[in-house]
């Protein structure tokens, strides 16, 4: 029985999602396996957990320029990578006393952070795992960059080329795509998921995630949708904005368009798989899950960086469209329902340009390391 430990950080729930498909893949394609996954910093004080959690969502929202510079500055602040290795000794004692229980053969990581403690800690205490790395945006930035990884997954062949540019070898790169849950590859019932959610096949379904808006209230965006004359209809899931979703459902009773309003699903795979877009901010694994079924999106608010880059890489490939503000969204929406056909080719390229499989192939390729 091979061991492999799955690890991440929450910093955003990308990172986590990835981990969990490609647990689930482990399980439903490596059957027989010992499969543990856990958040790196679950191992860690409080004080880590706000400064690699919390702050960098906090810096995101407040300062988005401070992050721009950042990550588009990021090479010429190499000198201090090593003192940050030196904190993560520290500070991440109990997940090294996982490592030595647990023992793993294979450990896969998801986010940067988790990719760097595991090299380090592998090459100073001499351990013989392989380490594999799954990237989880549609361009490569050097802070993934670590000595002596075994395999790095990639979403695109464009993002292996970036790694090969920077040293990696090209036979220890698989272009493998973003691993998403295998229910997103699992065919469904149209028909049936419109009846199962109250919703009906005579006008197209749009999908919101509450949590692309920033500034403009989601109940003010969906009042301005009466601008618009074309019939739709109107899913939006908040999330843990219990507060946004008592307003919604409020507001239900105002806005015939506002068909469901929902909190934290687990279900995103069904909503995706009846909606005919979606709006919403461009996180990797979002947009891998949006393509896997096929449903094209509009671009709200992406943080600068790596968000800018999955929706520039959506865009090229015709599969979505940005826009910058509610008059922008407003026009772009309308304009979308005013020409089905192109609503369908948007869909027929996120479909072109998908991997569904990708958790499977990742988990396949780092069973033969």
């Amino acid at each position: 029985m091979t061991k492999i430990l799955v690890v991440s950080v929450k910093a955003g729930a990308g990172h986590l999602k990835a981990a969990e498909a490609v647990e689930a893949a482990f399980a439903k394609y490596q059957p027989g396996e010992d499969v543990k996954n856990v958040d790196l910093l679950d191992y860690s004080n409080e004080l880590i957990k706000y400064l690699y959690g919390k702050m960098y969502l906090d810096v995101v929202k407040a300062v988005p320029e401070l992050y721009a510079y950042s990550y588009k500055h990021y090479g010429s602040s190499k000198r201090f990578v090593k003192p940050r290795f030196l904190i993560d000794r520290f500070n991440f004692s109990d997940f090294f006393r996982l490592v030595e229980d647990f023992e793993p053969d294979i450990v896969v990581a998801t986010h940067f952070i988790s990719e760097a403690v595991l090299e380090n800690y592998r090459r100073k205490r001499k351990k013989g795992f392989r380490i594999a790395v799954t990237l989880t945006d549609y361009e490569f930035h050097p802070v993934w960059l670590v000595s002596n990884v075994d395999r790095y997954f990639t979403a695109t062949e464009e993002v292996k080329s970036s790694l090969m540019f920077y040293g990696v070898p090209s036979e220890k790169i698989a272009a493998s795509g973003i691993p998403v849950h295998p229910k997103f590859s699992e065919e469904k019932d149209r028909k049936e998921l419109l009846a199962k959610y109250g919703l009906n096949n005579r006008s197209p379904v749009i999908l919101i995630s509450a949590g692309s808006f920033g500034v403009t209230p989601l109940g003010e965006v969906i009042a301005d949708f009466r601008a618009i004359e074309d019939e739709f209809q109107i899913m939006v899931v908040c999330g843990n904005n219990t507060e946004l979703r008592k307003d919604l459902e409020i507001k239900q009773k105002s806005e015939p368009r506002l068909k469901r309003v929902f909190g934290f699903v687990d279900f995103m795979d069904e909503l995706m798989a009846l909606s005919d877009l979606l709006i919403t901010k461009p996180g990797g694994i979002t947009v891998s899950e949006s393509i896997a079924v096929g449903v094209p999106m509009i671009f709200i608010e992406p943080i600068p960086g790596q968000e800018e880059a999955n929706a520039d890489y959506l865009i090229e490939q015709g599969a979505g469209m940005k826009a910058r503000n509610l008059p922008v969204l407003l026009y772009k929406l309308g304009q979308l329902l005013k020409d089905p056909q192109r609503l369908a080719d948007m869909s027929r390229r996120a479909k072109a340009i998908s991997r569904p499989h990708a958790a499977r192939a990742i988990a396949e390729e780092a069973m033969k390391l």
